[in-house]
């Protein structure tokens, strides 16, 4: 994962947990720890508020889409 340096995060952090729960009733789940590393093989931008590692939604969707599209997935 890409820890960044401070500045201005996204309007739609959210951690992986609460990612994963967002991708449940979409037909297309996928558990927190396989977007943990999906996020991180892909260099998403990850914030890091105490223990919490935060992400943008909208670079998860892209890249859950992108996994979805993926042949074999």
């Amino acid at each position: 994962m890409q820890r960044t340096a401070p500045s201005v995060p996204p309007d739609d952090l959210v951690d992986f947990v609460t990612a994963a729960r967002f991708f449940e009733p979409t037909g297309h789940p996928i558990s927190h720890s396989t977007l943990r590393r999906a996020a991180e093989a892909a260099g998403v931008r990850v914030w890091v508020q105490g223990r919490r590692h935060l992400v943008s939604l909208s670079d998860l969707l892209v890249l859950h889409s992108a996994r979805q599209a993926a042949p074999g997935s």
